[in-house]
């Protein structure tokens, strides 16, 4: 074989073992999360974080009226995992992932999942509005004050957009900062999905 050929040969199988190695490190086609790790906090896309269990702690104490009138303690949704989503009706990137916030509660609600907004230092006239402009399904809170925030403290969001979830305990499990990682709403809202899959 000429001395050339072997060496055009050598780099396609190289490249080849490269690409191999780098699909079994992205998850082989397994999720659109990572498996989990060895205990440590992970960061499985730019701005999202899974906390391992040892490192879960409780959602704080929060309850208020819902931008439709009704009362809502968060501490009554516990057993089951619970999505919580902070957002400003002002907030552009808030509404680039609504469309895919309001899929995954579809899906998530048939599975026993609660999707909650947390409407955060905002007008409450323009807040409703923004719900019935996207046709929103699941209560939001009014939080003006963004007092949930402040109880969260290092968990909580800088500014809106920002998703928790929370798992079956009651504990912060995830945390998503900016808007949901997806070019698209089926794929923000997939990615949500599987997230709340990875922390179950």
């Amino acid at each position: 074989m000429p001395r050339r050929t072997a060496a055009i040969l050598g780099a396609v199988v190289v490249v080849a073992a490269v690409v191999a190695v780098v699909a079994l490190v992205g998850g082989g086609g397994k999720g659109l999360v990572p498996e989990a790790g060895t205990g440590q906090v992970q960061t499985v896309a730019p701005g999202v974080t899974v906390l391992p269990e040892a490192a879960r702690r409780p959602l704080p104490a929060f309850s208020g009226q819902t931008l439709d009138g009704a009362t809502l303690d968060l501490a009554s949704l516990r057993g089951r995992p619970l999505v919580l989503n902070f957002w400003s009706s002002w907030c552009g990137p808030c509404r680039a992932e609504q469309e895919g916030l309001e899929l995954a509660s579809e899906t998530l609600t048939r599975r026993g999942v609660r999707v909650v907004g947390i409407n955060i230092l905002d007008d409450r006239g323009a807040a409703a509005s923004y719900l019935e402009e996207f046709e929103v399904g699941y209560p939001s809170l009014f939080d003006r004050p963004a007092l949930l925030p402040a109880r969260l403290g290092a968990l909580g969001p800088v500014g809106p957009p920002h998703t928790l979830v929370v798992d079956g305990q009651g504990r912060v499990a995830a945390s998503v900062s900016g808007v949901l990682p997806g070019t698209d709403p089926q794929r923000q809202a997939a990615f949500l999905a599987d997230l709340v899959d990875r922390v179950s």
